[in-house]
């Protein structure tokens, strides 16, 4: 079973995901509608996402949410509800696109409300198992907050980065 979260609305989501700093969550994960994912198709110039709708685990954002160093796990990034619904909203002008490993995308995206940072997401486009019915979804493993992007891109191979706003963040000159 899984909760409807449309960005459009940014007040009502970002309303919907305080609920998900609670740890008693269960089984109610989301599934984030008009993230329009498939944009990215067009601007990497390549297929990268077959379907607009990402699915996020409830304990993945429970994590995000926690403050920074919680419980000693490098999964909690301190992220409010109304910067992940940022993040989603920016989807459509990343920053980055680059390849990451087993297949999953990583997208920076530079939000300017509430915290003026850059967010990196994980997004794995091809997770397969869903409620015990196969289906192909788009997944987000994870929202790691970033200084800048030359961390992100030090030592990535140019061939894994398929789409950059801006060249001169590699730092070639």
């Amino acid at each position: 079973m899984d909760n409807l979260i449309n960005i459009v609305n940014k007040q009502k989501a970002t309303r919907s995901l305080n609920s998900y700093a609670e740890r008693d969550r269960g089984h109610f994960d989301v599934r984030f509608r008009n993230v329009h994912l498939c944009k990215l198709n067009k601007i990497a110039d390549r297929t990268l996402f077959r379907k607009n709708d990402l699915y996020v685990d409830a304990s993945t954002l429970y994590e995000l949410m926690l403050p920074v160093g919680g419980q000693g796990s490098h999964h909690y990034h301190g992220l409010r509800p109304s910067e992940i619904v940022e993040s989603l909203n920016r989807l459509d002008r990343p920053d980055l696109i680059c390849k990451s490993y087993l297949d999953r995308l990583v997208l920076g995206v530079h939000i300017k409300k509430p915290s003026e940072r850059l967010l990196a997401m994980v997004i794995d486009p091809s997770a397969s198992k869903k409620y015990d019915v196969l289906e192909k979804i788009n997944k987000l493993i994870t929202i790691v907050p970033k200084d800048n992007l030359h961390g992100l891109l030090r030592g990535k191979d140019r061939a894994d980065i398929l789409y950059l706003a801006n060249p001169k963040m590699l730092g070639d000159g």
